[in-house]
């Protein structure tokens, strides 16, 4: 006999199956309003080629990581993935681009430390950390050291301080901009050893190393990814390494505190942003990928002779609050060194 059933139990019932239909659709097998979307837009993600925006001029250490990585970018999405280089105005115009590019993932931006010091430095800045930027990951750090020619006299950071405190004639040294962290790497020496340097701006590093192996330029700040071939190649001798420890690549150069110079501990740094409102599943998928690419032992194995130190344990979260954490650590060094734009 066939009874009606109560309306509660109606609703009660109803109320289990979209328990279990909500369930079934978190597992990914039914879609749910709202959700299929966004996870759409990462399944779905890439749908063309993808830009990585550097900026710096090619053949730096910062432009050979970006395009490793680009390479397995490349190959596990199935679509391109073009390095485009815009140098100048210490990061900031290729940042600007990004910042101002449309927030679907395709355009990205690989940026080192120079994004995070160029607000402390310059008045006007054209892009603003916290708004215009979905942090994506970091992916390694980058040890510096300081350079003359392999001719040169000077042969260790004694030989170089000696050498810059005649006023007559100052020692030049390039960086890759104004406010850049070899411009405060060049200040802080010259103020905690009142030296006469003479700071000489570049586009890049790989510019202002073309200029010290041409004898125009007396010496310069380099990742040791740029400047460790030249180092092996007898074209340059390395006076001493930024940073709290030793470079795992050039293992006997000392430290600037090794050597008897304080306030060069600060590393610099590359990672991944995307334009701020990026859907979050695409850029926790541009996370993934990139993990996976720092990850892979022959990119490691490269990265590493390239003289840098990958950084796999990084996702969005982390890099953000890494970013917050270098900003404000920069602006402290920035304002006690007394960086100006030049």
């Amino acid at each position: 006999m066939n009874q009606p059933i109560p309306g509660w139990r109606v609703l009660n019932a109803r109320g289990v199956i979209g328990k279990v239909l909500l369930a079934i659709a978190a597992s990914g097998f039914l879609p749910v309003a709202g959700v299929a979307q966004t996870d759409r837009a990462a399944v779905d993600f890439p749908q063309r080629a993808v830009t990585m925006v550097m900026p710096g001029p090619p053949g730096g250490g910062p432009d050979l990581v970006a395009r490793s990585l680009g390479e397995l970018l490349a190959a596990k999405w199935g679509q391109a993935v073009v390095i485009e280089n815009k140098p100048g105005a210490t990061g900031m115009i290729g940042a600007e681009t990004i910042a101002r590019s449309e927030p679907s993932g395709h355009r990205l931006l690989f940026a080192f430390t120079a994004l995070v010091q160029a607000p402390a430095v310059f008045a006007k800045v054209p892009y603003d950390l916290e708004r215009d930027f979905a942090p994506v990951m970091q992916v390694a750090n980058a040890p510096v050291f300081l350079a003359v020619r392999a001719d040169s006299p000077i042969r260790n950071l004694a030989d170089y301080i000696a050498a810059a405190r005649n006023p007559a004639k100052p020692v030049s040294y390039g960086s890759f901009g104004a406010g850049s962290s070899y411009h405060i790497y060049g200040e802080s020496l010259k103020r905690s050893k009142q030296l006469e340097l003479l700071h000489v701006p570049y586009k890049g590093e790989a510019l202002a190393m073309q200029d010290l192996l041409a004898g125009t330029l007396d010496s310069t700040f380099v990742s040791v990814g740029t400047g460790g071939p030249h180092v092996r190649a007898g074209k340059i001798r390395p006076i001493a390494v930024v940073g709290p420890t030793r470079s795992s690549v050039l293992p006997d150069l000392p430290t600037f505190s090794e050597a008897g110079a304080q306030g060069l501990e600060a590393v610099g740094w590359f990672g991944v942003l995307a334009p701020s409102g990026t859907p979050p599943a695409v850029v926790q998928k541009i996370a993934r990928d990139l993990r996976a690419a720092v990850q892979d032992k022959a990119t490691s194995t490269r990265l590493r002779e390239l003289g840098f130190e990958p950084v796999s344990e990084s996702d969005p979260t982390r890099f953000k609050a890494f970013i917050q954490a270098e900003a404000a650590s920069w602006k402290k060094l920035i304002a006690d060194t007394g960086v100006k734009p030049e």
